[in-house]
């Protein structure tokens, strides 16, 4: 059985099939939820399971032990989100977009020997569409088990929640959320997206030289960009300590008051370990 490496949950959970949201999140190697009670939009769970130690399993396996082995899970909310965290990702400016030249980027980019399905999303608030590839067989997995939830990528919900909650925005900007193995990294100079993707790392060194050739490549000074982190890092890490040589405006993610959480669990774990997380699941 699988165990959740991050795991919050009140006290009183309400009755999960009124009222509630539940937004999954799904990569090869990680799976996590939140649950949000849509009445006071307060946090009811949130878990995040993560299981890059298994590669030799299938993933539908994997997702299917979790799920089902879940009791927060097995009954069905209000509202289902499916956020794939995948690579196989392109923003195409709106006016430029056509199911058609979303599928050739795809196929041209990432190649056509995966089968998988090819989706297109507008970003809201953006003038962009997302075209991405998910695994047919895992949707579908995740479609009959949760009847026809709604699907986002991980890219689209950053940029929307970032236009809802950073309220200041900042000339030149650096979002980075951290997992156990990658990165995910937004980048915006002079107010202008540039970039939003995935970096594989090993350590400290493979982050700190992907953030500063990021600098480099879009022409962006380091001493002036502002860096915002959340998800796996503390303080106390090689990782912090490195990104503190180079970038003069360190930033971590924080939770506004529009989002109630229990005290309690506001101790559990710091705030930008799941920030990202759940306000995607607030302004889906």
């Amino acid at each position: 059985m699988q165990k959740p490496v991050l795991q919050l949950q009140a006290t009183n959970v309400v009755d999960t099939d009124h009222q509630t949201r539940l937004l999954m999140e799904v990569n090869n190697f990680s799976f996590s939820y939140v649950l949000l009670n849509l009445q006071n939009n307060s946090l009811v769970a949130l878990k995040y399971f993560e299981f890059s130690h298994l590669k030799d399993r299938n993933l539908i396996e994997i997702l299917r032990e979790i799920i089902f082995g879940d009791e927060l899970l097995v009954v069905k909310g209000s509202e289902t989100y499916i956020v794939y965290n995948v690579g196989e990702s392109n923003l195409i400016p709106e006016k430029f977009y056509s199911d058609e030249v979303g599928r050739k980027i795809t196929e041209i980019i990432y190649g056509n020997l995966n089968y998988g399905l090819v989706l297109g999303e507008k970003i809201p608030w953006w003038e962009l569409y997302n075209v991405y590839r998910i695994p047919g067989d895992v949707n579908d997995f995740l479609q009959e088990r949760f009847g026809e939830a709604k699907i986002w990528h991980k890219y689209s919900l950053l940029l929307k929640s970032h236009k809802m909650f950073n309220v200041r925005e900042y000339v030149n900007f650096m979002k980075v959320i951290f997992y156990s193995d990658k990165i995910i990294v937004m980048v915006s100079r002079d107010h202008q997206l540039q970039l939003i993707q995935a970096f594989p790392f090993k350590d400290a060194n493979d982050v700190a030289y992907h953030l500063l050739n990021c600098c480099y490549q879009f022409s962006m000074p380091v001493e002036e960009a502002v860096l915002q982190v959340s998800g796996l890092i503390d303080r106390q890490s090689a990782v912090y300590n490195e990104l503190l040589k180079y970038f003069l405006h360190f930033l971590f993610d924080e939770i506004d008051n529009s989002i109630h959480i229990e005290d309690s669990l506001r101790d559990a774990y710091p705030a930008h370990y799941y920030s990202s997380f759940l306000k995607m699941a607030v302004c889906v």
